[in-house]
């Protein structure tokens, strides 16, 4: 597996947009609390589609998700959305787009 050698990163504390435009998401890293939470990005901001979707452990800590080949493409930006101040922070990985 290879990376794009434009990949950015944009890390979002809560709820928010992320990258802004046309983009394709190559991973996240997220950190979170001890209980079970979940993490969704959309395209399209916080009305959008959905294009993936993170059950997160119920164990603190940091975790990573490489997306293979060109990862999921968003057609009009990423929005994430956080189910619970369980998660704590989320880094999106990605190539095309700007940061929100």
């Amino acid at each position: 597996m290879s990376f794009a050698s434009d990949v950015k990163a944009k890390t979002v504390t809560g709820t928010n947009d992320a990258v802004n435009g046309r983009t394709r998401v190559q991973g996240i890293y997220y950190t979170c609390g001890s209980t079970a939470a979940a993490i969704t990005l959309k395209t399209g901001g916080s009305g959008g589609t959905v294009i993936m979707e993170v059950k997160t452990p119920a164990a603190a800590g940091a975790y990573d998700i490489i997306i293979p080949d060109d990862g999921i493409l968003a057609t009009d930006g990423v929005h994430v959305t956080f189910s619970s101040a369980e998660v704590l922070s989320v880094t999106v990985l990605y190539v095309g787009g700007a940061p929100a």
